[in-house]
C-alpha cells in the first residue's frame, strides 16, 4: 500500500501548523517498514550500541511523521519522495537507492566537513546538487537527513 494525500488536490500538505492526520499512524508504520524490507535496510537494533539506537528511534519517528503529514510517500519499489513544506523551494526530492558511488561521494569533501559531505551524499541519493540542501529550512532537512541516514544504517 503506497501512501498518499487524502486531500482532493493530491498534493504535499500545506499547512505546516497541522502535524499528523492526514494518513493514520498504522499506515505510516507500514509504509516504513515496506522502506525498510524493499530497500533491504538493516535496522535490527540487538546490534546496535546506545547512540546509535537513539539515531534509529530518531530517523524512524521523523519519517513516520512526514508520511503521516502527507510530504513523504514511497513508491511501489520502496523509493521515498519528500515534499518540502516550509521551504521556499517545494519541488519533490526523491530519494533514489544509494551505489557505491554514492558513498564515493562523500570522498569529494575535506575531512571534518561533515554537514557537507551529508549534502554531498543527500545531493546524489536525489540527482540534485548541494545547494538545493543548504536552501531547505531545519524541519524540511531533518526529514532529509533522516532518510539519508536510514539508508547509510
Amino acid at each position: 500500500m503506497t501512501a498518499t494525500n487524502e486531500n482532493t488536490g493530491g498534493g504535499a500538505a500545506t499547512s505546516p501548523e497541522k502535524k499528523s492526520g492526514k494518513i493514520g499512524s498504522d499506515v505510516a508504520e507500514q509504509e516504513f517498514q515496506r522502506f525498510v524490507d524493499l530497500m533491504n535496510l538493516d535496522i535490527e537494533e540487538s546490534f546496535l550500541n546506545d547512540a546509535d539506537k537513539a539515531g534509529l528511534a530518531t530517523n524512524r519517528h521523523r519519517f513516520i511523521r512526514a508520511v503521516e503529514a502527507g510530504s513523504l510517500t514511497v513508491d511501489e519499489s520502496g523509493i521515498p519522495t519528500f515534499t518540502p513544506v516550509k521551504s521556499d523551494n517545494v519541488e519533490p526530492l526523491t530519494f533514489y537507492e544509494p551505489t557505491g558511488a554514492s558513498l564515493m561521494a562523500m570522498d569529494r569533501k575535506k575531512d571534518g566537513a561533515d554537514v557537507g559531505k551529508m549534502f554531498t551524499i543527500m545531493a546524489d541519493f536525489t540527482k540534485t546538487n548541494d545547494k538545493r540542501f543548504s536552501g531547505l529550512r531545519v524541519s524540511d532537512l531533518n526529514v532529509c537527513m533522516a532518510i539519508a541516514m536510514l539508508y547509510l544504517g
